[in-house]
């Protein structure tokens, strides 16, 4: 009844975000991996969830009692709930408990004489034919399953039938269920960032990061950030984040060696870092003009309109003779105002824009010159920001 009456307040857009399996799990929040198995996608989910949970719940409440049922189901929506939310994105509904009770009433009826014909063959064939059909349906596109669920479901409902059958051999079944538990929720908290194969985390870690970082909570923000890389190492801007995360946390050298593989992968902000880092030989990195004009011309090679202005800039204002070159700063201003101009606005950054921004705004002034601002400047031969 609860989960109709969840589902129900779901279809009639009451807000039940909190009962869905998030992010905050990673802190604390376990008890998401329980109620998320309440909501339900549609009528069809609901009812055949909903069906079999009496089926089997009946059968094995009438024999174990209903305490010991109650144990069963909980046992298997965390279990099912945290490998589900480890491996992927976590989902909604029962199945993973349907499942766990299919496979503990399969082996009862193999193997406890109390459960005798509780299962026939069609209802075996009907859950296992199921769950492939539901994994072609998944890997095809017709619909997303939580196969990751069901399948771990059928596994520890097989575990605890065979520990409570077979008592002689209950300590291998028990272990084996002990581990598959502890993995998940393993997985589902502190190892989530390593194991998961969703392609989609990270960014709620990133968000917690920047949060860190305005509260001066420097090396909390590092380990957010850093499991937002270990997400999705190739996402630019996280790396760019962890970096500038660890040089306000005073950890100079792992901040040069993380902007370094921002500015690999692309990041216009790492690449002007590190070029400024260079030039001024700053964060007890030795000064090299090279090094500088070989991240200013990267910059430049973007072409959008913020990373032209800031090479515009650098070489309007440096005190470094190699680098100083008003001319070609005239020239990036001009294809600046161009860029600014075929945009219609103001550029963005990269498609996956880094939470954070940290500097001030510059302009770059047709003499050659330049100033910091931080308004938009009013004469029109200045190049905007």
């Amino acid at each position: 009844m609860l989960a109709i009456g969840v589902t129900l307040a779901w279809w009639a857009k009451i807000d039940i975000s909190p009962l869905f399996d998030t992010a905050m799990i990673r802190r604390g929040e376990l008890l998401r991996l329980v109620t998320s198995i309440f909501p339900h996608t549609g009528i069809l989910h609901l009812a055949f969830n909903i069906y079999w949970l009496w089926i089997f719940g009946t059968l094995i409440e009438e024999t174990l009692g209903h305490l010991r049922t109650a144990v069963l189901i909980l046992l298997f929506a965390i279990g099912t709930g945290a490998w589900e939310f480890a491996l992927a994105r976590g989902g909604v509904g029962l199945s993973g408990v349907g499942y766990g009770l299919f496979g503990l009433i399969w082996m009862l009826s193999r193997y406890d004489e109390r459960f005798t014909d509780a299962i026939d063959t069609r209802t075996v064939q009907l859950f296992v034919g199921w769950f492939f059909f539901c994994v072609f349906a998944t890997y095809t596109k017709i619909m997303p399953v939580g196969n990751i669920a069901h399948g771990v479901g059928a596994v520890l409902g097989i575990l605890t039938g065979l520990a409570i059958a077979k008592p002689d051999n209950r300590a291998p079944f028990t272990a084996g269920l002990g581990a598959t538990l502890l993995l998940g929720l393993w997985g589902a908290s502190l190892g989530r960032p390593r194991i998961n194969l969703s392609g989609n985390g990270g960014y709620e870690e990133a968000k917690w990061g920047y949060d860190a970082l305005m509260a001066h909570k420097n090396q909390e923000a590092v380990r957010w950030f850093r499991d937002a890389v270990t997400y999705q190492p190739k996402v630019p801007g996280f790396r760019y984040d962890l970096a500038y995360a660890n040089q306000q946390a005073g950890n100079q050298d792992q901040a040069f060696s993380d902007y370094k593989k921002a500015a690999d992968l692309g990041d216009v902000d790492a690449q002007y870092s590190l070029a400024t880092q260079y030039e001024h030989g700053n964060n007890g990195l030795t000064k090299d003009t090279a090094q500088a004009l070989y991240w200013y011309r990267k910059l430049a090679d973007h072409g959008d309109a913020e990373s032209l202005n800031n090479v515009a800039w650098a070489y309007a204002t440096s005190s470094e003779p190699s680098i100083r070159n008003p001319g070609a700063a005239l020239e990036l201003g001009e294809s600046h105002q161009l860029a600014e101009r075929s945009s219609g606005s103001q550029s963005s950054r990269h498609p996956r824009r880094s939470f954070l921004r940290k500097r001030p705004a510059r302009c770059c002034c047709k003499d050659g010159t330049g100033s910091d601002r931080t308004g938009i400047a009013h004469q029109e031969e200045r190049f905007r920001e």
